[in-house]
């Protein structure tokens, strides 16, 4: 983990609620001062062009480059496509401007800054195991295809990267199964989480976020593609 000293890392989709998350990072920030590097908060709208490209500025001004950018975000809308009426349209355009476009904005902006600086850099992209299979389950409407987007956008980012000769930023996919989150409750589905996990088979935020760590660790001449994280006894 030396090499990563002193480098830049980006992670979006803090929680679901932008504003409120921000503040509660900000406090992590103050109470952990620099024992782990400095936190700064941001607030940015993924799916929208014009925030991506203004947050993405700041950094560049702020700290000259990025090194690590995890693509964190996503939503999930409790509807069914066949839902009827814009405003269900609009739900189902959001999530896949969230899970899927947004990434590709950040990915975009982020390996721009990285080969500006000439150093190491590596693109995480945290899906799902929905992104390898379709669940049935009702009221997820486009959120494994946002997903199954987001894995091939992964697979072709490299490729173009392998094209560019560019063997400096690596690019991974990581797929966890069922993760304890508030997502269900941010989407309507239910209005006490714990309700959901009780009884079902699930990993926790710090289960993903030592995968990261992992992905982390491997030598610049490793590019762990995919790998995918699932709890004991889940049935997928």
């Amino acid at each position: 983990m030396d090499k990563w000293i002193g480098k830049v890392s980006v992670v979006t989709g803090a929680s679901a609620g932008i504003a409120r998350r921000s503040e509660k990072i900000e406090e992590y920030a103050k109470e952990s001062g620099e024992t782990l590097g400095k936190i700064y908060a941001r607030k940015c709208d993924i799916s929208d062009k014009q925030s991506v490209k203004e947050t993405f500025q700041w950094i560049e001004q702020q700290f000259g480059t990025i090194n690590i950018l995890v693509n964190n975000a996503a939503i999930l809308y409790n509807g069914s496509i066949l839902d009827p009426g814009d405003d269900a349209m609009e739900q189902l355009n959001h999530v896949v401007q969230t899970n899927f476009i947004g990434a590709v904005q950040c990915s975009r902006e982020a390996i721009r800054l990285i080969e500006k600086s000439c150093d190491y850099g590596l693109v995480i992209n945290i899906n799902s195991i929905a992104g390898n299979y379709v669940p049935f389950s009702m009221g997820t409407n486009v959120y494994a295809a946002s997903k199954h987007a987001l894995r091939a956008f992964t697979d072709t980012l490299r490729h173009e990267l392998v094209v560019k000769n560019n063997n400096k930023i690596r690019v991974s996919n990581l797929s966890p199964g069922v993760v304890e989150t508030e997502m269900a409750v941010a989407a309507g589905m239910v209005t006490d989480a714990s309700l959901i996990y009780k009884h079902l088979p699930h990993l926790s935020s710090e289960n993903v976020s030592e995968s990261v760590m992992f992905l982390l660790q491997v030598p610049h001449n490793v590019n762990i593609t995919q790998l995918t994280i699932q709890p004991v006894g889940e049935k997928a």
